[in-house]
């Protein structure tokens, strides 16, 4: 139920077919619960890793429980993963140092002592939909620079070399130029006009802008965590990592549609992230879940 995704009565039904015994789904969740308090140790120690890995990933996801929408939050490196359960989307992991990787969700700018480093998988499909859509040319001009250098650290990373800073430089240069550029354009543009209100009334707040001068704002607000990649060769270009984390926990809430109690959910999260983290370590997965998880938690690989 937990690592290959059965629901309840299928997993019964095969259980009736198999082996002859009948399961009710009150002993299947028994049965997790017991688990999930064998695995609470092994778990926070992952946790207390992730949160102090030079680099570690962060994404948080929507989560149907008792049908409520709550919040599956992902930390995890290459190594680790570590699922929780919060009521609040904006409830974060604490105790965090190093560099988090994330997609530019403003909560995780409130993480005190951490530098960020931001997907630029993002950036590139908000470029791509300017390109296509908007018909932007500073948009074609910053996406062809991000692969390029893109490019150029993964060939780095592969000789086991760092980035020039000649070469980091004159990636800079030319990222400055872009955005000037665009911005140049932006401004050029006829002010949007604000929606209009019932009672004839104003909207405070600022003007609105464009898709395109927003995303330039942020890539010049925040340049040194787009391009952090190319300074630290320990910096993915990407936040895939968290992605891929999170996939699987969706894909089961699109199985079995989400989960009946809080309790439920935070035993699948916690029993998931033993199971992901036993995948990344090389770990046979039956054999891992009949030992002791504490002699695990000791001999975990970190890099």
């Amino acid at each position: 139920m937990h690592y290959q995704l059965l629901p309840e009565n299928r997993l019964a039904a095969m259980m009736a077919e198999l082996v002859g015994v009948k399961v009710a789904a009150a002993t299947i969740a028994r049965m997790s619960r017991t688990c999930a308090e064998r695995l609470r140790g092994f778990a926070q120690t992952v946790r207390d890793l992730v949160a102090g890995a030079p680099v570690k990933h962060m994404d948080e996801t929507g989560f149907r429980i008792g049908g409520k929408t709550q919040w599956l939050h992902v930390a995890s490196t290459a190594w680790l993963t570590f699922y929780r359960v919060c009521a609040k989307r904006g409830s974060l992991l604490v105790n965090v140092a190093g560099i988090v990787v994330h997609d530019h969700w403003k909560p995780y700018y409130t993480m005190q002592g951490v530098l960020h480093a931001l997907c630029n998988a993002h950036h590139l499909r908000e470029l791509k939909a300017l390109v296509e859509i908007e018909k932007e040319e500073w948009a074609r001009k910053m996406q062809r620079l991000l692969r390029r250098a893109c490019h150029a650290t993964n060939r780095a990373r592969e000789r086991g070399v760092s980035l020039k800073p000649r070469l980091i430089e004159c990636f800079e240069r030319r990222y400055d130029a872009i955005l000037a550029e665009g911005l140049v354009f932006h401004e050029a543009q006829a002010p949007l006009v604000r929606a209009a209100i019932k009672g004839g009334g104003k909207r405070r707040g600022r003007a609105p802008r464009r898709t395109g001068h927003n995303l330039l704002l942020r890539l010049a607000t925040r340049k040194q965590d787009t391009l952090r990649f190319l300074h630290d060769a320990t910096v993915p270009f990407t936040n895939n990592q968290a992605e891929r984390d999170g996939r699987m926990m969706k894909l089961r809430q699109k199985i079995s549609g989400g989960f009946r109690s809080l309790e439920g959910a935070m035993d699948f999260a916690l029993i998931r992230s033993f199971f992901s983290t036993a995948r990344k370590q090389g770990w046979n997965i039956i054999d891992a879940l009949t030992r002791d998880p504490s002699n695990f938690a000791k001999s975990l690989r970190l890099s």
